[in-house]
């Protein structure tokens, strides 16, 4: 795989997480069983050129 910008083979993959995960508050008033749905993540995974930083999804 090569950097669209550049054409550079130095590449490294980042895995972006953002949202919310179980607070301390919710565990203690749900119980562990109720916390199916409690943590809302989303995670996004994409490449990043160690050369010029260009930042980009395969």
């Amino acid at each position: 795989m090569k950097c669209p910008k550049c054409g550079s083979e130095d590449l490294e993959i980042v895995s972006d997480v953002k949202g919310k995960g179980a607070s301390f508050w919710k565990i203690c008033m749900c119980g562990i069983c109720g916390l199916s749905g409690a943590g809302k993540t989303q995670t996004t995974h994409y490449w990043v050129c160690k050369q010029c930083g260009h930042k980009f999804k395969a």
